[in-house]
């Protein structure tokens, strides 16, 4: 389900969650916290927990009359009062002022029942990540209920400008495509959110019957079957949600019941005021005088769903009570209506302890393991599905799966289950504990943390209706009639109910459970009970445990599930998803892709210290080995104190040469890895104590930049193809005679398609594909380098830009030339060259003039020039390089390099540059013609071109449809390839998709070359724009924009060369004609542009040199198809 947008619109002002006792609101505390702090919520601006003004407990021999607690209504009334309050007090105000009503979206969340069903109920609940409307970046932990119920009430708000929206944890309405949010802009009451059920489950229910046009004209509770089907003739009735609207004008005079008696009792003013709370029905006491068909007498009397209000029940005195407040009730909301919002084709789920588990919790909870899976070990079965479960010990089942939430398995553990069984919470991680015999199958094991010593565990059939009475004929006990549990245990009814009326005696009131032994003594004993009652264990052993069972003190469900201590349950969940995070670290250590960790980083730095300490020395120790993952592992601790930073150190991109972290990058580069690691974390645990967001994005890049080292050690080994030295036998004596030019001349490069791919790590951690075109540019090709020997003892080089300038620099010492790895520095390109090339050496104690006189018995001139402007998107700077490379190649008096031989050797002077670009402009520009160049997982970084073949009638095309646009804007790329690397590494879900599609799209491209449709083409150079993109977002600036929009009828594709944000844009237009003078171009003019089929050139002295050719690797159809099967496998 997409995210809910997180515009100003949608955001909360107040989020309001109400829970029925002290001892449960300290435990949403803090899971809300949690949730907040994470960023695991929607934005809102105040989160409150608010415990009802008397909580309703389940009170055993006692009638059940209406003065138990506040009600869903009472809790709403006072929800709204204390988030108005808050308001008030937020914008100065002295006294409640109900208008910040019109100002806000506040959300009411009602925490509802107790549910016995798993460790602290609802709010702690697993759901399906399938059936949440949770977005991804809030789900670094197991989705649960509560956020699954503010997310979707978030989705179903986004028309809402003010108002309240009220929802209860006691339902579950799926996501769904379906679910459209209402316009809320003209509701002058409240909107009832209604889903779909069968009538024989809307006769269990309430149920909403309305009119044409949407009034609402009744609510019923529990409306007989028959009446529902002469009403609904086509089987399906409209059921409450349990979501509903009140409008800004209902929110304010429900806000003003709490100064009217008897109402002033639902809210916490009562309760100071020392009386007694007043039960509000939000449905069948708030929301029933908006219904048109209520009548006023019987609405008063309590006769409208009186299933539900139980009026039979009340004493005189709460009957009078109850009878005031409704007349106060109508009286206030007199004039306003209540509407239906029907959620078409959605049908929600009812959760409560007065129905079995199968029905109640099971279809919600997760169908596969989530998080951090334990799969991969070999103590676990392959029917072994865990949330948030962190496995050492042995779990077995010999029949069916189990299913293990929120639990730690000891390493001394093993456990043997019958069939299928439920086990949550279960914190058996410091003991050793075994069952083999098998506890049966079909169970629900829990552990419920209290304030004492030991945990309490509990144990229930997924069939038992918990609070069915045991003289119920079909009534279950561990999926076993209570008559044979009597027989086979010989336990008592009154040792398990001996102050509960029989009304009451159930699974839920049975005290079961000892609570004052070990765990693991409780596991074993419940175990042989279990088994006794399902006939797998014969009744002596149990028997002869009877006495000291009895003799235990012992807890019934009910009674452990309203005192489970839920801050140490939030604790618990905490220890083994740091468990799980770390196990994960080491078990995907050496993977290449691995999967995205920031939404991990970004929640875990948001709860404690010791937790953030605990996974960047995770990170550090799985440093310590050579990995193909080294530098994803080196990001990973970079983005760990990015997101410790909180976006409040600057910006990610900046300097990483501190005089601290010198050494230890100095030994990364020197391949002493350990050394450096251990180093680094030092300075990183120093930096970190600091506290100082500004050191932690310093820090940061630091890790980046050993990232950087490592991908520039992975692409060097692309030196593997560059063999001219070592295998190439000099021509002609040796180096060219004095004052003799040797010149190469480049075309430029046009990218159609799959760029980006060809970006080291991305180029061989997935593959690359990319399909360009050489060209020239006004009849010219644009990119020349020459060098000569000069009679002077030094070295001058001479840089010309497009526009005519000239910088000359000299070099006289070694010295000079140190800063080659320093992209800014003057004539950086020029050195890394002439370094890599081995002209000159800088690691030797013979003087730069020594080296000359000794080498060329003279100086060296070098020029180097490009006819295009700076940031072009033409490939300019690595086509230098390239050109350079073959010009002093030929000068040494070697042959001219091969193809790959440049591609390779210009790809690791790119590394020594440390500019760190990939492969594709200079395949682009060095081959000549259009060709798919391609890279495959692993290193050595290896690069293949497939020249396709172009016909003279598609060439002539291609020149007549083509046209080149200077936009007049620069952009450079360093800082963006930075960022696009960053979000490799962090396996951004868009991001990493975005590149698989770019590898496709560069083969599928290449194969509308070869069919010679243009058409197609054209298509596939639209689809590249739309990537490139996604992949660095904001390169397309407004001008550029608008000029698209005046071409696009014009043509059949377009886009920005390179990594776009300026330079030259480039199209294919549907006719081969001039762009007609009508066609508005921003005042800029169409570049001279063709296809450039001869390539790189070298020149001695002014004549061609015939170059190495390579053995031309030409695209077929077949090998094509072969291509596109390799990329999909």
């Amino acid at each position: 389900m997409a995210a809910v947008m997180e515009s100003s619109s949608h955001r909360w002002t107040t989020i309001v969650i109400t829970c029925a006792s002290s001892w449960l609101r300290e435990g949403v505390q803090e899971e809300c916290q949690r949730l907040s702090k994470g960023g695991l919520l929607p934005p809102h601006d105040n989160l409150l927990v608010v415990e009802d003004p008397q909580p309703h407990t389940y009170t055993t021999g006692q009638p059940k009359g209406p003065l138990t607690g506040v009600g869903s209504g009472g809790a709403t009334i006072n929800a709204i009062l204390v988030a108005v309050e808050r308001l008030s007090a937020q914008r100065h105000h002295t006294t409640i002022e109900s208008e910040v009503i019109g100002e806000s979206r506040v959300l009411v969340v009602h925490l509802g029942r107790v549910l016995a069903h798993s460790p602290g109920g609802t709010v702690m609940l697993c759901v399906n990540p399938a059936l949440s409307c949770i977005p991804h970046h809030a789900c670094p932990t197991p989705p649960t209920l509560l956020q699954h119920a503010i997310w979707i009430t978030t989705k179903l708000s986004e028309a809402t400008r003010a108002g309240v929206w009220v929802t209860s944890l006691d339902s579950f309405i799926p996501a769904s495509p379906c679910l459209v949010a209402p316009c809320t802009a003209g509701i002058d009451g409240a909107m009832v959110v209604t889903v779909e059920a069968p009538l024989d489950h809307a006769s269990l229910h309430g149920v909403v019957l309305a009119q044409k046009g949407g009034y609402i004209s009744d609510i019923k509770y529990r409306m007989p079957l028959e009446k529902l089907n002469s009403i609904f003739k086509e089987g399906v009735g409209q059921v409450i949600s349990g979501v509903v609207f009140l409008s800004v004008d209902l929110t304010e005079r429900l806000l003003s019941l709490h100064t009217h008696p008897p109402l002033d009792r639902c809210t916490y003013y009562g309760t100071d005021s020392g009386i007694p709370p007043l039960q509000v029905s939000l449905y069948f006491d708030l929301l029933l005088p908006l219904c048109d068909g209520v009548v006023y007498d019987e609405y008063v009397r309590g006769e409208c769903s009186a299933s539900y209000n139980k009026a039979s029940s009340y004493t005189p005195t709460s009957y009078q009570e109850s009878c005031a407040a409704r007349m106060q009730i109508w009286s206030q909301l007199s004039g306003l209506r209540a509407t239906i919002h029907h959620l078409e084709g959605i049908q929600h789920h009812y959760l409560c302890s007065s129905s079995s588990f199968n029905l109640s919790v099971m279809p919600l909870l997760p169908k596969a393991s989530i998080s951090f899976r334990d799969a991969g070990d070999d103590n676990l079965n392959s029917d072994v599905i865990t949330v948030n479960g962190y496995i050492q010990g042995t779990i077995k089942s010999k029949e069916g799966r189990n299913l293990i939430i929120d639990s730690w398995i000891g390493s001394e553990v093993s456990l043997m289950s019958e069939g299928s069984c439920v086990l949550f919470g279960l914190q058996l991680c410091d003991l050793g504990c075994s069952i083999n015999e098998g506890f049966p199958g079909g169970c629900v094991w829990q552990e419920h943390p209290t304030g004492g010593q030991y945990g309490v565990v509990t144990c229930h059939g997924v069939t038992d209706v918990l609070t069915a009475t045991h003289c119920n004929p079909t009534a279950s006990v561990f999926n076993t009639k209570w008559s044979d549990f009597f027989i086979r245990t010989a336990i008592q009814r009154e040792d398990l109910w001996p102050d509960i009326v029989d009304e009451d005696q159930s699974v839920l009131t049975a005290n079961l459970f000892p609570s004052d032994i070990t765990v693991k003594q409780q596991m074993e004993l419940i175990s042989l009970l279990v088994r006794t009652v399902s006939g797998l264990q014969p009744q002596e052993k149990w028997l002869s445990k009877l006495q000291e069972w009895r003799h235990f003190h012992r807890v019934s469900l009910l009674s452990i599930a309203t005192k489970c201590d839920m801050k140490k349950l939030i604790r618990a969940q905490e220890a083994i998803y740091m468990q799980t995070v770390k196990k994960f670290l080491m078990d995907t250590a050496n993977d290449m892709k691995g999967r995205s960790l920031l939404p991990v980083f970004s929640y875990i730095v948001t709860r404690s210290g010791e937790q953030v300490r605990e996974v960047v020395s995770t990170l550090h120790e799985l440093l310590h080995e050579t990995r193909p993952s080294t530098s994803r592992l080196l990001a990973n601790v970079a983005d760990v104190l990015g997101c410790l930073a909180a976006d409040q150190g600057g910006l990610r991109s900046g300097p990483a040469a501190n005089p601290q972290w010198r050494n230890a990058l100095r030994h990364l580069k020197n391949g002493n890895q350990r050394q450096a690691v251990e180093m680094m974390l030092d300075i990183c645990q120093k930096w970190m104590k600091s506290g100082n967001a500004e050191d932690l994005i310093r820090a940061a890049r630091h890790y980046e930049r050993a990232s950087q080292i490592i991908i520039s050690q992975q692409v060097e080994t692309a030196g593997k193809h560059v063999w001219w030295w070592e295998k190439e036998k000099r021509v002609g004596g040796g180096v060219v005679r004095k004052g003799v030019w040797v010149e190469a001349e480049c075309p430029a490069r046009l990218d159609l398609a799959g760029g980006w791919s060809d970006t080291p790590p991305i180029c061989y951690e997935q593959g690359g594909a990319v399909l360009n075109v050489a060209i020239k540019v006004k009849k010219k090709k644009p990119i020349s380098a020459r060098v000569r020997i000069i009679p002077e003892m030094h070295i001058v080089c001479i840089l010309r830009d497009w526009c005519g300038g000239e910088v000359r620099l000299t070099w006289t010492e070694t010295d000079h030339l140190r800063d080659y790895d320093n992209p800014v520095a003057p004539g950086a390109l020029v050195k890394a060259v002439l370094l890599y090339c081995r002209v000159v050496e800088i690691d030797t104690h013979d003087s730069l003039t020594s080296q000359l006189q000794h080498r060329y018995g003279g100086g060296l001139e070098v020029e180097v020039w490009s006819r295009l402007p700076q940031g072009s998107g033409l490939g300019g700077s690595s086509l230098v390089a390239g050109s350079l490379v073959a010009a002093v190649v030929v000068f040494l008096g070697y042959p001219p390099p091969s193809h790959t031989t440049l591609i390779h050797a210009t790809l690791c002077i790119e590394q020594w540059l440390t500019t760190g670009g990939g492969w594709q402009d200079q395949v682009g520009g060095l081959i000549g013609g259009v060709k798919l160049g391609m890279s495959h997982q692993g290193t050595p970084v290896t690069v293949s071109s497939y020249r396709i073949p172009l016909s003279q009638f598609f060439l002539e095309a291609l020149n007549a449809h083509l046209i080149l646009l200077y936009t007049g804007k620069v952009r450079l790329a360093r800082n963006l390839l930075q960022t696009v690397i960053r979000n490799w590494y962090a396996r951004n879900p868009t991001i990493t998709s975005c590149f698989s599609q770019l590898q496709q799209l560069g083969v599928k491209a290449a194969g509308a070359v070869l069919e010679e449709d243009l058409k197609s083409l054209g298509s596939c150079i639209d689809s590249y724009w739309s990537l490139k993109k996604m992949v660095a977002s904001g390169c397309e600036p407004s001008k550029v924009t608008a000029l698209m929009a005046s071409l696009r009828t014009h043509c059949h594709g377009m886009s920005l060369a390179g990594a776009g944000g300026g330079g030259y844009m480039y199209a294919l237009k549907t006719k081969p004609e001039p762009l007609a003078d009508s066609i508005q171009l921003g005042g800029l003019t169409c570049d001279d542009v063709e296809v450039d089929e001869a390539g790189l050139e070298v020149r001695v002295g002014g004549e061609l040199v015939a170059g190495v050719q390579d053995k031309e690797e030409i695209l077929t159809k077949e090998k094509w198809m072969k291509l596109c099967n390799e990329i999909q496998d």
